[in-house]
């Protein structure tokens, strides 16, 4: 029954940017079009092809190379990039020895969906997303943070998992997907910053 459950969950995260997002990159081409910005518009189109290629494709249950999940999310984050222009910057920093570590497939793409959601979207100034990889003895350390607006409601989560500030759906999922798969090794840990949010994901290091 847990195992049941977690798949449910599981399912349920992996699909639940489609709508919004597919929303918000379809209205972006049609304004594309009208305003005659056509080649922008071929731009998203190509862009979001190769993403749905790579998410539908993916077992959502399986383990797979962090190269993998990256290349996942550099491929969302170029269709953003066309839709905030100057208003979204990336940087990514992940030493290549731990490409090779195994991840749970879709597990990062809630953490970059919501800096974009709450850090970039509700404001009119560049805002910066950085992942960064790292090791910390047997454990795989993944950060993600922006300097996007502060939430109103200060303060981290509490240990039971409350939502405070930008902690939703997306991010209850995935911290309950870790203590399913890792138990008290899958920690899912957000806080607001005096500009922006953090979030770290800690999980033990397997590499393939």
């Amino acid at each position: 029954a847990e195992a049941q459950a977690s798949a449910a969950r599981l399912a349920a995260l992996r699909y639940q940017l489609n709508p919004h997002f597919l929303f918000n990159t379809l209205n972006a081409v049609s304004s594309a079009v009208i305003t005659g910005r056509n080649d922008e518009a071929e731009s998203m189109l190509a862009r979001l092809a190769e993403f749905l290629r790579l998410t539908l494709a993916a077992d959502p249950e399986a383990m797979i190379p962090l190269e993998d999940e990256l290349a996942t999310l550099q491929a969302y984050l170029e269709i953003e990039s066309v839709r905030f222009r100057d208003r979204l910057g990336v940087e990514f920093s992940c030493p290549d020895e731990l490409r090779a570590a195994l991840v749970p497939s879709f597990v990062l793409q809630p953490l970059i969906e919501n800096a974009i959601k709450h850090g970039v979207a509700p404001t009119s100034r560049p805002v910066t997303v950085r992942l960064e990889v790292s090791r910390d003895g047997d454990d795989l350390v993944v950060i993600v943070e922006d300097d996007g607006e502060a939430p109103a409601h200060q303060g981290a989560h509490s240990a039971a998992g409350h939502q405070v500030g930008r902690v939703g759906v997306g991010l209850t999922n995935v911290r309950h997907r870790l203590e399913v798969l890792y138990g008290a090794r899958g920690v899912l840990q957000a806080a607001p910053r005096e500009r922006g949010f953090l979030v770290l994901l800690r999980i033990p290091l397997r590499l393939d």
